[in-house]
């Protein structure tokens, strides 16, 4: 019973399997620690290219989003601030080249990509003056750039279907009108997606 099983588990991860040559689709879950925010939760779908080869690419978005307290405060002549609580959305939109270092079923891989960065920041700020309280709500908008660094494992079910589980280092900034500065975008993400 035993040796069945070692040779099973031997044959899984050292088998040579590829996926097949296609055009497909990638949906994924994604968990992130990024700099100055809190942790973000969110997922995203892409379109993958499939060569048959080592080498393949993906095109797609990703949408991270936190909550916690707002990048910006707006000051409200004659009030006292009390809170300033807001939902922020950081959506990644770009290209992927990714490379599988060795074809197995259980196949380990790198890639870097390029994204467009749009950022998105609901707040929500609360003002006290004597005999009132103020509720205000807000939108504010950000966009700039973010390249990242990916290394993961593909696990290759049959040659249309994969599951895929990355790590991503994010380095990137976008421009925020409102601060009139430049905030960092500097963390890790991971993944698991599935290909189709």
């Amino acid at each position: 019973m035993i040796p069945s099983i070692i040779l099973a588990v031997s044959f899984i991860f050292s088998a040579p399997s590829i996926e097949e040559e296609r055009l497909g689709m990638e949906i994924s879950l994604s968990y992130a620690k990024l700099r100055d925010f809190p942790q973000s939760f969110g997922g995203g779908i892409g379109i993958i290219f499939v060569t048959g080869e080592k080498l393949g690419a993906s095109i797609g978005f990703t949408v991270l989003k936190n909550k916690g307290e707002s990048l910006y405060k707006v000051p409200l002549a004659g009030t006292e601030l009390i809170s300033s609580i807001s939902s922020k959305y950081l959506t990644l939109t770009g290209f992927e080249l990714n490379y599988i270092l060795k074809e197995k079923n259980l196949s380990p891989f790198a890639g870097a990509s390029i994204n467009w960065v749009y950022f998105h920041e609901q707040s929500k700020s609360v003002y006290y003056a004597p005999g009132w309280k103020i509720t205000s709500w807000d939108n504010y908008r950000g966009n700039g750039y973010c390249f990242t660094v990916v290394f993961g494992l593909r696990y290759i079910l049959k040659p249309s279907l994969s599951i895929e589980n990355k790590v991503t280092v994010l380095k990137g900034n976008f421009y925020y009108p409102v601060l009139k500065d430049k905030i960092d975008i500097q963390g890790l993400s991971i993944t698991i997606g599935v290909r189709l």
